[in-house]
């Protein structure tokens, strides 16, 4: 039976109504008779029990709490039903999203998580990690999976702020917020216990949860990382709160956003121990934005203006423990490569290792175990940041060199004492975005197509891949996939074939022709894609009607996609920024002979006043394109490449965002920028595209036009990464795990 007490400025009856049912389970409840609850009471005593006959029974202390799991030392230990033994925790992050659905969508399915599971712990992993309430049959299919294996996968669960509140108001403490979260909180507790019905909400999870799975949740890591805005609006709105003296966690002389934490933490051990006699170690989110070191070589103010530290919140009566628990990447933010005793570190190997210089100066400013619970490296074509040192970026790495990054993470959190890490992540997600291409897509489509120049869409280990059961286009030189429904056109001299293909991902282009001298040839590939601009002309070659991009064919090292200086969004975006690039208004024109690389910022140039130096701009020449073999099962796999040719064929794909559609499953192209004066998208009804080679001065352009999509179907496929953080990961562990 649920017992709601000890919130403040919150009433019971309020959180009745909200919490694993809404208004009609409350009735239902309060008209159950005593018998109705008394067996209602046997029958989850009788879940926990075949659970605990087979997960064994906890440990109880001096104190009377019983848990799995506690913080000794740097590690977290698990009671094996005599003594505990320490662990170190390799774990994945897993999202809630798949193609074709939003996370609030909730669709992935119990078969999927089962899959997952099984295949996060063959690549050697013993944890995972989730942010929010999911639907049944993610815990459904962990209890069956835990159930079966030979050994468990262990789970940090977490809760989720509402981020529509925290934008309107900035305040912790606003009503709303924490309504939503205490709620969550409640119906969590109740989740791992297999306690819990949830009413269907538009957005959120909702079902029957009827597994108790509490003997493998090893903690809670609560909320979400803090951003400067909501951090110091809570604290302006609240000097008052300084203090708090829990029943089992208190906070002294804090900030009043830390008393928050403090105060959630509480209630949810006092939930838990007050209705199923079990608690199990505490984190909240944190990253390196407002840890508490300062970062004088950090640019941006609100990345190195806040302070937030677990080691100010004091476990009291509460045998597990506290921890924390930090997001850390590579590549951001700035500081984490530019301070200057970062990157003058070198590491055992004889390199310049910014990352491990971090690891190890949070690590002194800590007396609690640290787990990092998300550290990640997207495998794309796009990037979002680079780590000037060790090449650690954000994005345009191969399959390869993204297993070989983070196996070497892994180890420098392994080797600087923590507790652990968590690779974010396991799936990739079609419907994330990140700063440097958000505003070139559109919002509500997002999920339906694969933007691989959006990095926060690859992170995952396990890739989304268009097509059936293969892909539709792979790109070796060898057409036997084209049919000959995708012959396009031809040169006006006959001498090259043009054919045509797509994806949910790409553009697929495949040239033909006789006895092809490929780095001697010169073919242009031209594209209309808007109306509203473009030019007849490119060098010396002209086109029968205003073109917007020229792919430039000219061999391995000189083979660019280049775009009409009018049409480039790279141009109208940073306008104002003369520092990036120089443009002018007045000097923009809709019929401009100009064609110009196609580039994504990565970094202005930073100035750093600690030591008066400037690291310089830096930039994505992502119209430079990549020479490589895209079959997965070659040994020269390439998962960037872009193409490659072969005897008489050349094949090459184009991302969909760098010939600027904003969502190609129903034609959206970029309107004309200049014009309306911000992004927006314009519908078309085909494209045109033409052909040329050296010897040819002019160029006939057809129209060419697909079948619009919602779900575009898709395969599920472990990246190569995934085998090699499977070989990685067996050889990190403590001594005492053997034993």
């Amino acid at each position: 039976m649920k017992k709601y007490m000890g919130l403040t400025a919150m009433g019971v009856s309020a959180l009745l109504l909200t919490s694993c049912g809404g208004v009609a389970d409350y009735n239902s409840f309060q008209n159950q008779t005593v018998e109705q609850q008394e067996a209602i009471e046997a029958k989850q005593q009788e879940k926990e029990r075949v659970v605990r006959d087979y997960a064994g029974e906890p440990y109880t202390d001096e104190l009377g709490q019983s848990y799995y799991f506690q913080v000794e030392g740097d590690y977290f230990e698990v009671y094996n039903g005599e003594d505990f033994t320490p662990l170190f925790l390799k774990g994945m992050n897993i999202g809630a999203g798949k193609p074709g659905a939003f996370p609030g969508e909730l669709s992935i399915t119990k078969e999927e998580y089962l899959t997952w599971f099984q295949e996060i712990a063959d690549m050697n992993c013993n944890c995972i990690r989730v942010y929010t309430v999911l639907m049944p049959d993610f815990y459904d299919a962990f209890y069956e999976y835990n159930m079966s294996a030979p050994k468990p996968l262990y789970l940090f669960q977490g809760t989720w702020y509402d981020e529509k509140s925290i934008g309107q108001f900035q305040d912790a403490y606003e009503e709303s917020l924490q309504t939503r979260l205490y709620h969550d909180m409640y119906d969590l507790v109740d989740i791992i216990h297999g306690n819990c019905e949830v009413a269907p909400e538009a957005g959120y999870a909702y079902g029957f949860y009827t597994h108790d799975i509490s003997p493998w949740v090893m903690g809670w890591i609560l909320g979400i990382e803090p951003d400067h805005a909501f951090v110091n609006g809570t604290n302006e709105a609240h000097p008052e709160h300084r203090n708090f003296d829990g029943e089992f966690i208190a906070a002294e002389d804090v900030s009043p956003y830390e008393v928050f934490w403090a105060e959630t933490a509480d209630e949810i051990v006092r939930y838990e121990l007050e209705n199923y006699s079990l608690t199990r170690p505490l984190a909240v989110t944190n990253w390196p934005t407002t840890d508490v070191m300062e970062h004088p070589s950090e640019t941006m103010e609100m990345e190195d203006g806040v302070s937030l530290s677990m080691e100010n919140l004091t476990a009291k009566k509460f045998g597990p423990g506290l921890f924390a628990s930090y997001h850390i990447y590579s590549y951001y933010p700035n500081f984490m490569y530019t301070e200057e005793k970062y990157r003058s570190y070198v590491d055992s190997d004889g390199m310049t290792n910014t990352y491990k210089a971090y690891l190890e100066d949070l690590k002194s400013h800590h007396t609690m175990p640290i787990l990092v619970a998300e550290f990640g490296i997207p495998s794309c074509q796009g990037e979002a940041h680079s780590n000037i040192y060790t090449g650690y970026d954000q994005g345009h790495k191969t399959e390869v060199e993204q297993g070989e990054i983070l196996a070497d993470l892994m180890k420098d959190i392994f080797d600087s004492g923590y507790a652990g890490g968590l690779i974010f992540s396991w799936q990739d997600e079609w419907f994330k975005r990140t700063w440097n291409t958000m505003d070139y897509t559109e919002p509500l489509r997002r999920a339906y197509w694969n933007d691989v120049m959006t990095n926060e869409q690859h992170f995952g280990i396990l890739s989304f891949v268009p097509g059936e059961d293969r892909e539709k286009v792979v790109v070796d030189g060898y057409d036997v996939e084209w049919g000959e429904d995708t012959l396009f056109s031809t040169t006006e001299n006959g001498l090259v074939s043009l054919s045509i293909d797509y994806d949910a991902a790409y553009l697929y282009l495949k040239l033909r022709k006789k006895d092809a001298k490929w780095d001697q040839e010169r073919i242009l590939v031209s594209f209309d894609v808007t109306p509203n601009s473009g030019s007849t002309t490119y060098e010396e070659y002209t086109f029968d009607r205003p073109v917007d991009f020229v792919l430039d064919i000219q061999g391995k090292d000189r083979t660019n996609l280049y775009v009409q200086d009018y049409y480039d969004r790279f141009r109208y975006e940073y306008r104002n920024f003369p520092e990036i690039i120089e443009v002018s208004r007045e000097d923009m024109h809709s019929d401009s002979k100009e064609f110009v690389m196609i580039d994504y910022l990565l970094e202005r140039a930073l100035y750093l006043p600690d030591r008066n130096e400037v690291v310089p701009l830096r930039l994505l020449h992502a119209g430079e394109l990549e020479w490589g073999i895209t079959d997965y099962y070659s040994t020269e796999y390439n998962s960037i490449a872009d193409f490659y040719y072969l005897r008489d064929v050349c094949e090459i794909r184009i991302p969909w965002g760098m010939l600027n559609f904003r969502d190609p499953s129903t034609r959206l192209v970029e309107d004309d920028f200049w014009s309306v004066d911000y992004f927006k998208g314009m519908q078309v009804e085909d494209i045109g595209i033409g052909i040329m080679d050296r010897d040819q001065k002019q160029c006939t352009l057809n129209s060419y036009t697909w079948e619009k999509w919602e779900q575009y179907p898709y395969f599920a496929r472990l990246r190569k990464s995934y085998f090699i953080l499977k070989e990685r990961l067996s050889t990190i562990s403590l001594p005492e795990e053997g034993k």
